[in-house]
Order: C-alpha cells, then structure tokens, then sequence
C-alpha cells in the first residue's frame, strides 16, 4: 500500500497513468514471494483502492471514468491475486523444504 502511494503522485499528472497498476505488479510479486500469498493479496486490494481513489479521476471515488484505466486496474487485480496466490505458495513451500 505504502509503493502504491509513492507511486501515485508520480504518475497522476502522467500521460503513463492508466498503466501505474499494470507496474505495481512487480512490487506485488516482490511481496507475494517475500511474505506469502496472503500479504501479497492483501497487497493487491489495498494497492487497486489506492489507485482507485486517488490517481484516477474522479478523484476521491473508487468510480473509475476512463475505460482504459479501469481495464488496466482490473488486470492488476486479477493478475496481482493469482500471481500472489502462486508465487505465495512456491516459496511458503520451498522455505518450508529447507
């Protein structure tokens, strides 16, 4: 959530706005693999509210005007969950092995 913020100044007056979540899958799965499949879900959510409120307009309402963006925040999500579901279990279970 905290990547997600700093990132949000960043882009918000960026013609690259609509593809911030599309990027902060890379912090997603850092966090998967590092912490586990729950965090990294968690990670998702709070990072796509995030997103959803404060970089795109409307500002302050999950409402998501542009078409673009909205599919783009989507693909995190869905990709962000099964990713972190995945990469979450590969190393809770390599970890564990060791």
């Amino acid at each position: 959530m905290i990547a997600s913020a700093g990132l949000t100044p960043i882009f918000q007056r960026s013609s690259f706005s609509s593809f911030a979540p599309l990027i902060f899958l890379l912090v997603i799965f850092v966090i998967a693999v590092r912490f586990g499949n729950f965090a990294g879900m968690l990670g998702t959510v709070a990072g796509a509210m995030v997103f959803a409120v404060f970089l795109f307009e409307p500002r302050f309402s999950i409402v998501i005007n542009d078409a673009s963006s909205r599919n783009h925040l989507i693909w995190m999500v869905l990709v962000g969950v099964v990713g972190s579901d995945l990469l979450g279990a590969y190393s809770l279970g390599s970890t564990n092995a060791s």
